[in-house]
């Protein structure tokens, strides 16, 4: 009996998944063209974060529906910071990061913000109310951030323009803190 409905389970989650060829919608930026491939979001790979070692990959849905993919920004210099509503440290560097964003876009750098396990509307809402226009990717599973092997919030990667890990902050930044790790990074 068990073995029929273990079957039967089977067959209903491959006939109800969408063929390769479809598209699975959404883009946006910085966000990649969504494919039946990205349907799985989370980690790419298994890859503990090291600094001077290529990041831990990721694909996780933007904040306006589309994918966002670590690797696919190669050439920018990534600024990955981990955050959630009720932190109230993330709270308050994210209007910096914001405002560094606005400022560094133009020479290379690309944010994601990556929400930690709260839903689109809660993380919006947020964004909203404080003004914050970077560019927002939702771990809604917690998956990415035990990737990062994180255990708090809020906490920020730094990634060079060859896709490596160039710096690691844990724990809330100033302004300038930010500015070191960019530079280090290879933004001064």
């Amino acid at each position: 009996m068990a073995a029929v409905l273990l079957g039967a389970l089977a067959a209903a989650f491959i006939a109800l998944r969408p063929d390769d060829d479809e598209d699975a919608g959404g883009s946006g930026v910085p966000v990649t063209a969504s494919s039946q491939a990205d349907v799985d979001l989370g980690a790419l790979d298994d890859n503990p974060p090291v600094v001077g070692q290529p990041a831990p990959n990721f694909i996780l849905r933007s904040g306006d529906g589309g994918t966002v993919r670590l690797s696919d920004l190669r050439g920018k210099v990534v600024f990955v910071n981990f955050w959630a509503t009720w932190c109230k440290p993330c709270k308050e560097e994210l209007p910096d990061i914001d405002a560094l964003y606005d400022e560094k876009r133009d020479d290379g750098l690309e944010v994601i913000a990556v929400n930690v396990e709260e839903d689109l509307a809660t993380a919006e809402r947020f964004f909203r109310q404080n003004e914050i226009d970077v560019p927002m990717a939702l771990d809604t599973s917690g998956e990415v951030y035990r990737q990062y092997r994180l255990q708090g919030l809020p906490d920020s990667f730094f990634v060079d323009r060859e896709g490596n890990l160039a710096a690691v902050h844990y724990g809330f930044m100033t302004d300038e803190k930010m500015r070191d790790r960019l530079e280090t990074a290879g933004l001064p």
